[in-house]
């Protein structure tokens, strides 16, 4: 990752080949106070470096990874020439999934809002135009400084997240990325975060008109903002952001759902009622971690979104659930790693899934995904990957 000099306020350097949490101990030895930091454009920064702010040029040469990150133009009106390969395994496999009425995919792998920035970042690491389509990052009406300190924590086979909707603004992001995206050549579905009815309206309206966007997700569930799982807890809310949006804009509306409302099956049913397009399971398992030395929570907001593997039975399972009570198409979420981990949600239910945790350990990870999914298309003689929709739940001869 990026290494960073004294400056504004902002995310502290992680090394992802480390653990997480050794990384940011490290980092933060001795001093307890957060770091005010910019982005530089060089990685690899020693712990030297990273305290200083100064680089020891004479010892080190910037990495491969950072001379690809700095030729992405983040300016005023971000562009990038984004990687096209001709070398693509899933060719000639039907892979094309329905992901909400009137959103056809080219293949069933999408990647997880907040993982993936705004897609420009990967874009020089690998094709992105063989994903289905890609989510960004949270947007909010106005710009947010996001969390306090520490805001990563890791745990067995997870992480906890409480970035706190760090985000420019929906226009900000809309004036600074619609060039961008249409150069990336894949979907964009905006991810769509508010604290009112009137907050998600504003946000849709900001991105009209921008051909690379073709549907919105409706974050109403998130576990790291204060009142963030309002319309994810209550079927009656939920329904009217739902409508509302709606009523906005004729692209697909999708909705996230939060595993942790009380009857999360209740919840998806009025979110179709209200005439939503397709539905996302899930949302992060809301979650904490205590140092125990420290005496504190690990987090500086005290609880956090836990993501990763650990939570994939929980997303499954509530995947398999809403999957029988509603009939429109659901995106599986929640510790996909690989493509048997896909195949789980699509048996289950689902009509696509999103990789997000995964591509911190390994960016490709949502390109493997569908390389193996065309792999056990091809293994099985199938007609297309649509074929295995569904096929666990009961009414398709699965065990229930």
């Amino acid at each position: 990752m990026p290494w960073r000099r004294p400056g504004k306020k902002a995310e502290r350097p992680v090394n992802v080949s480390r653990a997480i949490e050794e990384s940011l101990e490290d980092i933060a030895a001795g001093d307890e106070e957060d770091d005010s930091v910019e982005l530089a454009d060089v990685d690899g920064a020693s712990i030297i470096e990273a305290v200083s702010g100064e680089v020891d040029a004479e010892s080190r040469e910037p990495s491969p990874l950072a001379e690809q990150l700095a030729r992405i133009d983040l300016s005023e009106s971000a562009s990038v020439t984004p990687i096209r390969s001709a070398d693509r395994p899933e060719a000639g496999v039907d892979l094309a999934v329905d992901a909400a009425r009137g959103l056809r995919l080219r293949n069933p792998v999408l990647t997880a809002s907040g993982t993936f920035g705004q897609g420009v970042e990967y874009a020089e690491l690998f094709d992105v135009a063989r994903l289905g389509a890609i989510v960004n990052k949270g947007t909010t009406v106005l710009a947010r400084p996001g969390n306090p300190q520490y805001r990563i924590a890791e745990t067995p086979s997870g992480i906890l997240n409480s970035i706190g909707l760090e985000n420019p603004g929906a226009a900000g992001v809309a004036r600074k990325y619609a060039k961008a995206w249409a150069q990336l050549g894949v979907p964009v579905i905006v991810n769509v975060a508010g604290y009112s009815v009137d907050d998600y309206v504003t946000v849709v309206s900001e991105f009209a008109g921008i051909t690379s966007v073709v549907a919105y997700e409706l974050n109403i569930s998130c576990p790291n903002v204060k009142g963030g799982m309002l319309f994810g807890f209550d079927p009656d809310l939920a329904g009217q952001v739902t409508a509302a949006v709606k009523q906005e804009t004729d692209l697909p509306v999708i909705v996230k759902l939060t595993p942790n409302a009380p009857d999360v099956v209740a919840v998806a049913r009025a979110i179709e009622q209200a005439g939503a397009d397709g539905l996302t399971a899930i949302n992060t398992v809301l979650g904490m971690r205590i140092d125990i030395q420290k005496k504190r929570p690990v987090l500086g907001s005290g609880s956090g979104g836990l993501s990763g593997p650990a939570i994939r039975p929980i997303a499954v399972h509530i995947t398999y659930q809403v999957a029988q009570a509603v009939s429109i198409p659901i995106i599986g979420a929640g510790g996909v790693t690989c493509a048997d981990d896909a195949l789980e949600f699509l048996m289950a239910g689902a009509s696509a899934v999103q990789v997000g945790t995964a591509t911190f350990a390994d960016p490709l990870a949502p390109i493997r995904v569908i390389e193996g999914l065309a792999a056990y298309v091809r293994s099985h003689g199938l007609s297309s990957i649509r074929d295995v929709i569904g096929i666990a739940l009961p009414s398709r001869g699965g065990d229930a």
